[in-house]
């Protein structure tokens, strides 16, 4: 009899609990999946935020999440995670009444690209454990990580050659009056900038540093086409990454910085032209656009987009090309650019494996091992 009772009393829990379950699990039950950062260099690291509320009686004794995020993004804590095409993340909870729980995973971003969080769902196991309910969730927050910066000795070479050229050319002048502070001596700076009272203190050089004048522009032509039968990522990347780099140095010179290219986004919609500015938060803008290309429209769409440069060449305007792909079609239009009052700068990015030989004076070769 006493084991029958209890069989009774055991289908009658079961039966209630499943039945609370079914109707009331979702209720209160609320999540939310985020990125602590908008944005992050290359390299650098972030957050992501993970908060979970029960805001209901009933507690939760097993509760899941699930998401998947590109494995391009290196989570410190591999703990009740798989990593396939993509990083796959099941996180395990025990939730009371009316309880919010907060956790925080730490990442690096390894390489360029905007990031979603996907395939998020929930699942919750009733006090049986023989009961699932799942519902399929959508967030919507998105991280950018910005291309690599280059600095290396060959960059700031080069680098130097380009304000060689913007000051040569365009008349860039130090402003005396737009003080931006002191730093150590260069062996390219003039002696005239050298701060004397304040390299005593230092006990080494400093100079001063100004600001520049804002008729020096700079118009970074970038062609993400190629001339190369076997692996093009890798130059794509390196062509990307050379025309942040050198937007962010030419900015903190505060030189005016447009750019525009043949880059598609994810959806091969060709993305357009970041106009002129001159602020560091200009640079932001600028990574936002580099960022978001996902592949080339072609070689034809860069030839259109030097034809309408060539319809208003602006002769103050450094044209500064980086472009993989160099043979005579492009030339012979960035030879118009040349003959005439502007200055044309054509970097090829190239493997070293297959070097691209300059044969204009206005062009020079960025070497990359191949496979690296």
């Amino acid at each position: 009899m006493k084991l029958l009772v209890a069989a009774i009393v055991f289908v009658l829990v079961y039966a209630v609990q499943k039945y609370l379950f079914g109707k009331y699990w979702l209720k209160g039950l609320g999540s939310e999946v985020r990125f602590s950062r908008d944005y992050i260099e290359c390299g650098e690291s972030a957050e992501l935020i993970e908060v979970v509320t029960n805001d209901k009686v009933m507690p939760l004794p097993v509760f899941h999440l699930k998401f998947s995020v590109d494995k391009s993004l290196i989570f410190e804590d591999t703990a009740n995670s798989n990593v396939t095409d993509l990083y796959h993340k099941n996180e395990l909870f025990s939730m009371l009444g009316h309880q919010r729980v907060t956790r925080r995973l730490s990442f690096m971003g390894s390489s360029r690209g905007t990031y979603a969080i996907k395939n998020a769902s929930i699942l919750v196991r009733d006090y049986f454990m023989t009961g699932n309910y799942a519902a399929k969730l959508r967030y919507n927050d998105i991280i950018y990580v910005f291309p690599k910066k280059i600095n290396t000795d060959h960059f700031r070479l080069i680098f130097k050659g380009i304000l060689g050229e913007i000051e040569s050319k365009h008349s860039i002048v130090e402003d005396s009056l737009s003080f931006r502070g002191i730093r150590e001596y260069q062996p390219f700076d003039s002696y005239r900038s050298i701060n004397w009272k304040q390299s005593a203190k230092a006990r080494e050089l400093m100079v001063n540093m100004y600001g520049y004048t804002t008729d020096s522009r700079v118009r970074i032509m970038l062609n993400l086409d190629n001339d190369y039968m076997i692996e093009t990522n890798q130059l794509l990347e390196e062509a990307i990454s050379l025309a942040s780099s050198i937007a962010r140095s030419l900015l903190e010179k505060g030189v005016m910085v447009s750019i525009i290219t043949n880059g598609v986004d994810e959806h091969g919609v060709l993305l357009p032209p970041v106009e002129e500015g001159a602020e560091r938060k200009h640079g932001i803008t600028i990574d936002r656009m580099l960022t978001e290309i996902n592949s080339s429209e072609g070689k034809d769409i860069f030839l259109d987009i030097i034809d309408k440069e060539l319809s208003d060449v602006r002769t103050d305007t450094l044209y500064l090309v980086i472009s993989p792909y160099a043979r005579a079609d492009i030339l012979e239009k960035l030879d118009i650019l040349h003959r005439g009052d502007s200055s044309v700068h054509l970097i090829v990015p190239c493997y070293k494996e297959y070097p691209y030989i300059p044969n204009r004076e206005y062009a020079e070769s960025w070497e990359v091992p191949l496979n690296v």
